[in-house]
């Protein structure tokens, strides 16, 4: 009697160990496809946490700063808000600008800006001088911003076309949108 394996004990082994391969191939890429998935969901939500705290950040540090516009005349207002490309425009403190040359206040304007949410500063009386300018957030679908000092009686501009000259802030500011099929309402305000 001889001792050894026959052609077809070899030929079970080997499908044996193809089929476990292929299935350990299968998890695997399941897996690492997964992790991607989870990597790219954290990182897109820890970006949108990180704009939304910047806007409140700078609505929390916003001071009663009467506009220019870029020809150096008085805007009579504070704050400028619409559903137009530019939807904020104030003037805030900002303590993470350590010039020590320089006034620390400065020109806050968020733009939505192809599907884009835009945060750029600027010096608070010259608002041709870019002092930063970020993309905070991409992929912004129907973006409807909305004004007012009651969340009962919102406008879709601030200060309204009836006020000629405004040196308040909004109680509130509320943010309607849509990134990758996520619908989101954000509410801020300034409670001065």
């Amino acid at each position: 009697m001889k001792n050894g394996f026959t052609l077809l004990e070899v030929l079970i082994a080997l499908l044996a160990a193809a089929l476990i391969s292929i299935m350990s191939f299968d998890f695997l890429s399941n897996t690492i496809f997964l992790k991607e998935r989870i990597d790219n969901s954290i990182s897109n939500n820890s970006k949108h946490s990180k704009a939304i705290h910047l806007m409140r950040l700078d609505m929390i540090q916003a001071i009663p700063f009467e506009l220019k516009d870029q020809n150096f005349n008085n805007l009579n207002n504070v704050f400028i808000g619409s559903n137009e490309e530019r939807i904020l425009t104030f003037v805030s403190l900002n303590s993470s600008d350590t010039a020590s040359s320089n006034s620390m206040l400065r020109r806050i304007i968020y733009r939505y800006r192809d599907k884009g949410l835009v945060r750029t500063t600027t010096l608070a009386n010259n608002e041709n001088i870019i002092v930063s300018e970020e993309t905070l957030l991409t992929d912004i679908e129907n973006l409807q911003i909305y004004f007012g000092d009651s969340l009962d009686d919102l406008n879709s501009n601030y200060p309204g076309l009836n006020v000629v000259e405004n040196n308040a802030f909004p109680q509130f500011v509320v943010l309607n949108y849509e990134i990758n099929d996520k619908k989101f309402n954000q509410i801020m305000g300034f409670f001065r």
